[in-house]
């Protein structure tokens, strides 16, 4: 059984403002070592305001207009639901460091800088049997591996064959029936 989902952030840090006391009001965005978490608008925070509403999709969408216009506080009743499942917390750039140092010092394994701050909120929150889950690998991320241990992750042996595929990709207009009939035409 799961108990809490935590939330974990790095500086950018309007999830855990969210969670932790409802505050969704971005601020200036920071460039760090985690830059997947460098956002001020969550694309799955969608999902988790529909939760909260009773799958209410009006209701939703106005809360969505709000949070697009930088004005949203979520109510204390939507906020206790939220607290129920979820935990939040954040690491700055120096504790992300900190981690990955550490995890390779103890343990002999990278950890990339979002798995860091994963880690980083575990052991905050002092949580000791808590799952962390990997987002990527840290060769991807050389700068904050060198930053923490002056080395960084090679690619996997069995992804190197991908350095010498050509990249396949079609652009296609915003425009929701063009993405449905691309979508139909590849099934």
């Amino acid at each position: 059984p799961i108990d809490k989902l935590i939330v974990a952030t790095n500086e950018n840090d309007i999830l855990h403002r969210a969670i932790s006391k409802g505050d969704y009001v971005s601020k200036e965005v920071k460039e760090t070592l985690s830059p997947s978490m460098d956002i001020q608008l969550a694309s799955n925070f969608e999902r988790l305001i529909y939760y909260i509403n009773n799958s209410d999709t009006k209701k939703t969408s106005e809360i969505m207009k709000k949070i697009k216009q930088n004005s949203y506080q979520i109510e204390k009743n939507h906020l206790n639901i939220i607290q129920k499942e979820f935990l939040s917390e954040s690491c700055n750039q120096q504790e992300t460091l900190d981690v990955i140092k550490k995890n390779y010092e103890e343990n002999n394994i990278i950890l990339d800088p979002h798995t860091a701050v994963g880690v980083g909120v575990a052991k905050k929150l002092s949580f000791n049997d808590c799952l962390v889950l990997s987002t990527a690998h840290p060769c991807k991320f050389p700068d904050a591996t060198n930053k923490a241990i002056n080395k960084h992750e090679k690619l996997p042996e069995e992804l190197l064959h991908v350095l010498n595929k050509k990249e396949n990709f079609q652009v296609l207009k915003n425009n929701t029936e063009d993405v449905k009939n691309f979508i139909k035409s590849k099934i």
